[in-house]
């Protein structure tokens, strides 16, 4: 499996009627396939809105955004509201399980860490063995490392019922949350809370 990791900085007033138009647009492009999640961040000085999107390889990833594109109700009209947008492909970690539909959240929180080149091999292996440990007790989304866009870099998504409880779980999980004891020290760490949208299948 990859996931694309599809990110649009939109104003935030303008949030709300993006979310509208995507998902009266996603009733017809899940048709060919179907997200994984669909978020908004909740602590940026501008908002992001971020979804994921699982295929089993690069080529159905162009084979279904092509065969979505000639829909007429997809793309939805959103461009006007974007003001950046970033595209990234994750390989997961081994361990990983394709996300289903369900009410994990609704808090949910995504971290990327950026290493040095010479760093990632270590911190993959670092990363992996904590994120799989913590897994047992917390609900993991999606971890693994970046393929496309910023490479250099480990990317995780965790879900949670409230802020008490991730509060608690990241505390819990001690460097396991944080940066494991044998991970390299990451070039810089970047966290974002994230809030589903109606239509997200993950809640």
């Amino acid at each position: 499996m990859i996931y694309e990791i599809r990110s649009y900085q939109v104003d935030s007033e303008n949030v709300p009627e993006f979310e509208r138009r995507f998902g009266f647009g996603y009733v017809d492009r899940a048709e060919f396939s179907q997200l994984a999640g669909f978020w908004r961040t909740t602590d940026q000085p501008q908002s992001e809105v971020i979804h994921v999107w699982p295929y089993q390889d690069q080529a159905e990833r162009t084979e279904r955004r092509a065969l979505a594109a000639q829909h007429p109700n997809w793309p939805p009209a959103t461009g006007g509201f974007v003001d950046r947008m970033m595209v990234e492909l994750v390989i997961p970690f081994d361990f990983v399980e394709e996300p289903v539909p369900a009410a994990v959240g609704p808090v949910f929180e995504i971290r990327y860490d950026y290493f040095r080149v010479a760093d990632l091999r270590a911190a993959g292996d670092a990363w992996s063995n904590a994120i799989q440990e913590r897994s047992k007790h917390d609900s993991l989304v999606l971890a693994g490392r970046l393929e496309f866009g910023q490479t250099n870099g480990i990317v995780q998504i965790w879900a949670h019922p409230d802020e008490e409880h991730r509060a608690r779980a990241v505390a819990a999980a001690g460097a396991g949350a944080t940066r494991p004891a044998d991970c390299p020290a990451p070039l810089s760490t970047l966290v974002k809370r994230l809030a589903p949208a109606e239509f997200s299948p993950l809640q």
